[in-house]
């Protein structure tokens, strides 16, 4: 009997941790460029060809385009050819189960129960920070691509070198899918260079190293194959040493309460392989650091990092943890008592019960689907400029560019997602230069040209248009101001009292995308 409880335990603890992966996974809430990649996936379909020239803002018209997401955003648009929305969130959602199933696996080799129960545990914090980066983006496939890298490495620790030969192929599909392939090279570098360490140091057999540094070569051929070709990856490198201080996925990772999961997993990592008395492979400390190091340096890797230390750590965790167990045996007894099991299974239940009803129900209104919530984006400010027929060149504010392509698209954008893969960095300078209410060089953003502007309402932007000549206030809501450049020029607009008042009501609820 008490092996059946504690069988029936371990089945209840596994089935609260995935009901809390499938929480954060169906998170619906839209990523500001999702309208785009869409968008862009589905014009790639339609001409058979992936656009070099920048077709569709008024700043940036005829500017070399990179969009390396190629594979990534056919997918994103087939997804939501076959389901609309509900396809999107299935495909971002089976991404990230996927990911979260194969890291956890890994970290779960070789242990059996209890110390198999310490990845499960990982897994549970490691989660929350994983499907932090699970928003129906491109992103999602560094992160299943990383978790295969991890994988294949994983094999090649164990003696089945034949693993290698996929690497080539993982890293050409990789770099036509996201930018993040330029990370994968370098956890691919740091395990190749840690091997060189280990054979130097400790007189270990070379083939090891030879073999990894035999596959980054092949890796780096591989990721040529793009229609870019090696530019793509000297423009990936220039990209990412770009400092981008107004977008916080680029900033620094603060020690605050939505990134505690990422220092708890430090904190758990550092402890474990420190106490741990099992054998400390250089190249998972080397691949660990650097995953750590990216994850403090940018918010946007911190979901790379989660993965690292729920495939890494868990071994050494189990160790360390059990040379605690065995200077406290009353925690075993009472572990192994039967009405302290009933009670954990019965709150196990509950938990996950009231996890998988949170995760259809939770600050959702359209659960199965993805959700554009009115209090981040203009969705009434959008509806106006539609039904007055507003058009012409648009000033966007950053965050709102991609819907603006997707809803307006007889409004050239002034800027957008796509940041510096198509917009020149004095265009992108200008942008925020006028947000910060100062006005842009006319060179790269003449306000002269443009027609009309969406603009947060609180933005001093608004202010600094309205100051300008010939611009006015059209409409303003609790969430967004459209001005026009010379009101008598749109007819819509004739036998409206201006500025037309949307209220508060305007940034209340949440709609299905798109």
């Amino acid at each position: 009997h008490r092996i059946m409880s504690t069988k029936l335990l371990r089945w209840l603890f596994c089935l609260t941790v995935l009901a809390f992966a499938l929480y954060h996974f169906a998170e619906n809430t839209v990523d500001p460029d999702l309208w785009g990649h869409v968008l862009f996936g589905q014009r790639m379909i339609a001409h058979r060809a992936v656009e070099h020239v920048e077709p569709l803002s008024w700043t940036a018209r005829g500017q070399p385009w990179i969009n390396h997401e190629v594979l990534a955003e056919i997918a994103l648009a087939t997804a939501y050819r076959l389901g609309g929305g509900s396809g999107l969130l299935v495909l971002k959602m089976l991404v990230g189960l996927l990911t979260f199933v194969i890291a956890l696996r890994l970290g779960a080799h070789g242990l059996a129960w209890p110390a198999r129960a310490t990845a499960w545990a990982i897994g549970l914090v490691a989660v929350v920070e994983i499907a932090f980066g699970f928003a129906a983006r491109p992103q999602i496939f560094t992160a299943l691509a990383l978790a295969i890298l991890l994988w294949i490495l994983h094999e090649l620790d164990t003696g089945r070198r034949r693993w290698l030969a996929a690497i080539p192929l993982l890293f050409a599909v990789w770099i036509n899918t996201h930018g993040g392939a330029l990370a994968g090279f370098l956890v691919l570098v740091v395990a190749a260079g840690a091997a060189t360490v280990e054979c130097l140091a400790f007189r270990r057999p070379a083939r090891t190293a030879i073999l990894l540094w035999s596959s980054s070569v092949l890796a780096l051929a591989a990721m040529a194959v793009n229609p870019w070709g090696f530019a793509l990856i000297g423009w990936l490198g220039r990209s990412v040493l770009w400092m981008r201080p107004e977008i916080q996925e680029w900033n620094a990772t603060a020690f605050d309460w939505d990134h505690l999961p990422t220092f708890l997993l430090l904190a758990i990592a550092v402890w474990s392989f420190v106490f741990s008395r099992q054998p400390r492979r250089p190249w998972a400390i080397a691949v660990l650091g650097l995953l750590a190091a990216m994850a403090l340096r940018h918010v946007r890797h911190a979901p790379l990092f989660a993965i690292g230390v729920l495939v890494l750590t868990p071994r050494h965790a189990a160790d360390s943890l059990s040379r605690i167990a065995a200077t406290t045996p009353e925690l075993a007894r009472l572990a192994a008592d039967r009405v302290v099991q009933r009670i954990a299974a019965f709150g196990l239940t509950v938990a996950s019960a009231l996890v998988v009803i949170a995760t259809f129900t939770l600050h959702k209104e359209h659960p199965l689907t993805m959700e554009v919530p009115a209090a981040e984006y203009p969705v009434a400010a959008v509806d106006f400029i539609r039904q007055h027929h507003i058009h012409g060149n648009a000033i966007i504010f950053f965050d709102w560019g991609e819907m603006a392509l997707w809803k307006l698209p007889d409004c050239p954008p002034s800027v957008d997602g796509r940041l510096d893969t198509c917009y020149p960095r004095a265009v992108l300078t200008a942008n925020w230069d006028l947000y910060n209410g100062k006005a842009p060089d006319p060179a790269a953003l003449d306000v002269g040209r443009a027609d009309f502007a969406l603009l947060p309402r609180t933005l001093a932007g608004v202010g600094l248009l309205r100051k300008s000549a010939g611009w006015s206030l059209a409409y303003e809501d609790a969430l967004a101001a459209v001005l026009v450049r010379d009101a008598s020029r749109f007819p819509g607009l004739r036998g409206l009292t201006l500025p037309v008042m949307g209220g508060k009501s305007c940034a209340v609820g949440r709609f299905p995308f798109p």
